[in-house]
């Protein structure tokens, strides 16, 4: 009798430190990315609305920025560092090099350039990024992302995930993009970040399609001895999101001249 209470309250204090520890992950992941084979920056469809003399430029531009992409892309590394509150995703390698075969670029193309910071609490997202020759601070919800839940799983570093899809959509100038976002989230990780501002899902994502560009977590390191600290961005010009669309669409809109 003795040894069975024993063992029931080895059980209880083993469940304990689980619960214990569950609620309050804190870690860092570090995300790598690949592009598919079939990229390509040509859009065949988008050249036949530009006039015929700038047609051949334009494709040698692309090919050249198609080169440096493939190339250069696998130099792109960001971290994400969390808690149970707070989490920031930003870039780790590449910022040394912003010139470097138009590494810059790829990084502004990828998310990779700026950061993101969540709030798990206030339910609030902050994307800090110098553009249009100003820094800005942009403000958003944390679950806005509408997301469809699905039973398809797989494992991913030891972890069950299960795929959840959503649509990123985006505007410019020339119009209006649609590009499919599959995301798979670790239940057993329980905080809702992932990786270029990309969360709300009720697990960690350990990997993210957006387009031609997967997202996937090539180190993960959980509780770590040294709290992790998240520091909230403060600097930049404070806007909404529609805010930042309407500056970036009349920044742009001379690059619309070849619809007309």
């Amino acid at each position: 009798m003795k040894n069975i209470k024993y063992f029931f309250n080895i059980f209880v204090a083993i469940l304990t430190v689980y619960s214990a520890t569950s609620q309050n992950i804190s870690g860092k992941a570090t995300y790598k990315i690949q592009i598919s084979k079939d990229f390509t920056m040509i859009n065949k469809e988008k050249l036949k609305a530009i006039p015929t003399a700038y047609v051949d430029e334009i494709k040698k531009s692309m090919t050249a920025l198609d080169q440096r992409i493939k190339l250069n892309i696998k130099y792109i590394e960001n971290n994400l560092s969390f808690n149970q509150k707070e989490a920031i995703y930003k870039s780790i390698s590449g910022l040394d090099n912003d010139g470097y075969n138009g590494l810059k670029e790829i990084m502004i193309m990828t998310g990779s350039y700026g950061l993101y910071y969540f709030n798990k609490n206030t339910n609030k997202k902050l994307r800090q990024i110098d553009a249009y020759g100003q820094l800005f601070l942009i403000s958003s919800k944390l679950n806005a992302r509408k997301w469809t839940l699905t039973q398809e799983s797989k494992t991913i570093r030891g972890y069950l995930c299960y795929k959840a899809t959503s649509t990123l959509v985006t505007k410019n100038s020339v119009g209006t993009f649609y590009k499919p976002v599959i995301a798979w989230y670790a239940p057993k990780l329980p905080v809702p970040y992932g990786p270029k501002g990309y969360g709300g899902l009720p697990g960690l994502i350990l990997q993210l399609t957006e387009g031609d560009f997967t997202f996937y977590v090539s180190k993960l390191t959980l509780n770590p001895k040294k709290q992790v600290v998240i520091k909230k961005p403060t600097k930049g010009k404070k806007v909404s999101e529609g805010e930042f669309l309407a500056i970036g669409l009349q920044s742009t809109s001379h690059f619309g001249k070849f619809n007309h």
